[in-house]
């Protein structure tokens, strides 16, 4: 159990500063109303990985999923990078 609630709070934090740097770069909104969608849908997302990192039978099951996740939106975080957004 310990070293499921080590991968559910590691991956659920790096997924969710990821997917939330995607939707931050992307909303065209003021940066304030973006910091106050980011903080709510941070959590939220935290709370689902932790979630799902739970539900599987052991914590190498769900860091083999997360991890593909995470890397998949590393890539794309990346790519919004370079990529130029007025």
């Amino acid at each position: 159990m310990w070293l499921k609630s080590l991968a559910a709070f590691a991956w659920g934090l790096l997924l969710a500063v990821c997917l939330v740097l995607i939707v931050f770069r992307l909303l065209p909104l003021a940066v304030d109303t973006k910091l106050f969608i980011g903080m709510l849908l941070g959590f939220c997302l935290w709370v689902a990985v932790m979630a799902y990192c739970y539900s599987r039978n052991t914590a190498k099951a769900a860091s083999i999923v997360c991890g593909k996740w995470f890397v998949v939106t590393a890539v794309a975080n990346v790519l919004l990078f370079y990529i130029p957004v007025y």
